[in-house]
């Protein structure tokens, strides 16, 4: 039986998807990279990722608080998401002790003490959200929020390994931590909300319809009609894949097609 060899230039366009696909996958994991978060005292602190440990033991009882210590972490959700119930995180560590440190709070997470400080003004840009769409108008969109795990987050990929007696693998069978990710739909429940002419839509042109290129490209557009359109073409080869979103005040800002790991 005879064989084609692939060419030169066939060669050049493999290469060039590897390496668009990877640079998109690093840009998205540097703009989206997700904060560890916990609500207390009726209200968010977001991680510094510093340790204070130090500083916790020589000077807790400076605090500005009358009481160094608040509680423990006694529910979790995804790191993706953000936590609205007293004492909850976005990154597991259930059980784990919270003082009040400085202006701001500390959590103890596995023997060392992490400064969280409250959420600002400044801190404006709402989290990412990873969440299957269930419906799409021009008008609202329909999702069912899930929670989409990585390596990165070894915490909670442990934590759902064992939870869920999750094996690891590389195919798409109920049951496995997949290839770098997995995406655990613990909320079956939707939710709708609402689109405007201002929502930025950004997914990938697999075959340049819309960029006109000759390989994978990231699209940035405000036409929602283009989007939804994109939608009734979208590849399900990968069933139960997330799109992330930014939503703030009921209403959503950005949505992100992230490139497979």
């Amino acid at each position: 039986m005879k064989t084609k060899k692939l060419t030169v230039g066939a060669i050049a366009i493999i290469a060039i998807i590897v390496v668009i696909l990877a640079v998109l996958t690093a840009l998205f994991a540097a703009s989206n990279q997700n904060k560890d978060m916990v609500f207390v005292s009726g209200r968010l602190f977001i991680s510094t990722q510093e340790d204070v440990s130090e500083m916790v033991a020589s000077e807790a009882e400076k605090s500005e608080y009358d009481s160094p210590y608040i509680g423990v972490i006694e529910s979790t959700i995804g790191n993706s998401q953000t936590p609205n119930i007293e004492l909850q995180s976005n990154f597991g560590c259930i059980g784990s002790e919270i003082i009040f440190n400085g202006d701001g709070v500390a959590v103890n997470r596995k023997g060392k003490w992490i400064q969280f400080h409250p959420q600002s003004n400044t801190d404006t840009t709402p989290p990412a959200i990873a969440s299957l769409i269930k419906n799409f108008s021009t008008d609202t969109i329909t999702l069912d929020i899930v929670e989409f795990v990585t390596d990165e987050n070894e915490e909670r990929k442990n934590e759902l390994i064992k939870e869920l007696h999750l094996t690891e693998g590389n195919d798409l069978s109920d049951g496995n931590f997949l290839d770098g990710y997995f995406v655990y739909n613990s909320r079956p429940d939707t939710e709708t909300y609402k689109i405007t002419n201002e929502t930025v839509y950004t997914f990938i042109d697999w075959t340049g319809k819309y960029t006109g290129s000759d390989y994978p490209k990231e699209f940035t557009t405000t036409d929602g009609a283009i989007f939804e359109a994109y939608l009734k073409t979208y590849d399900n080869s990968q069933p139960g894949m997330p799109f992330f979103f930014e939503i703030e005040n009921g209403v959503v800002k950005k949505i992100l097609e992230k490139p497979l790991p």
